[in-house]
């Protein structure tokens, strides 16, 4: 029986990485194939081994040239950044132009971090989404440098908050971590693309993409819809069936 291949898109000589060309490649799909409104990425580097973090323990130390390049250019496309309170912590994000959500059920977060206190005017005010019990005890320093939004009891409902980013005006939703937080938009089913990066290096690290006690059953399915190659690093995007 004869086996049929599917050929993706593939731009085999990406010379420059600010072209176009990569502009195109990461565009998000028009609104009339969104679901409810909107469009959740998520974005992730990872190592051939599966690791998301480098030797260094953060996500930043597996990025190459290609990875940094596809990074901003996701970014621009985005209404809003939605990031777990251990990202924002531990890769101690800087604040943004660009709206960040902050997600955290225990509202850990401290007014050291770089997202709080290095903002100035020209940065998007952060937006917490957190459980209803801890947003009616947020600290006054918390509530003077961002916007604190409760949803969810004991744990933050991911489709309510996607849903609160909506009602703000931002359909176009970027993930950019942790694996909590992505293991959670799956298991809810609120992933329409993932954009993954492949970075030519083995870790040997045991942080994976996703570890879901079990598995799922069945298992999620993604379609790739590109591959990029760009001096051994691969970029793809994957998108619901």
């Amino acid at each position: 029986m004869p086996c049929h291949y599917r050929f993706v898109q593939r731009i085999a000589a990406v010379t420059s990485l600010e072209s176009d060309a990569l502009a195109a490649a990461y565009s998000v799909p028009s609104a009339d194939e969104w679901r409810a409104g909107r469009w959740v990425r998520v974005n992730f580097v990872m190592s051939l081994d599966g690791s998301i973090v480098g030797s260094e323990g953060l996500s930043r130390s597996l990025g190459t040239e290609a990875d940094r390049a596809a990074f901003w250019t996701a970014r621009g496309m985005a209404d809003v950044l939605l990031v777990g309170a251990q990202t924002i912590r531990s890769e101690d994000y800087r604040p943004s132009p660009i709206p960040v959500a902050i997600v955290t059920a225990s509202l850990d977060l401290d007014p050291g971090l770089r997202m709080f206190a290095e903002r100035t005017p020209e940065h998007a005010r952060p937006v917490v989404l957190t459980t209803h019990d801890r947003a009616t005890q947020a600290p006054q320093w918390l509530r003077e440098v961002a916007d604190v939004l409760p949803c969810g009891s004991e744990a933050v409902d991911l489709a309510q908050a996607v849903s609160l980013l909506v009602a703000r005006g931002w359909p176009r939703i970027l993930c950019e971590g942790g694996p909590m937080l992505l293991e959670g938009l799956i298991e809810h089913d609120l992933v329409d693309e993932l954009l993954l990066t492949l970075a030519p290096r083995l870790v040997g690290s045991s942080r994976h993409l996703v570890t879901h006690l079990g598995g799922w059953r069945p298992p999620r399915r993604l379609v790739p819809s590109l591959v990029v190659e760009h001096e051994g690093t691969v970029l793809t995007r994957y998108r619901r069936p």
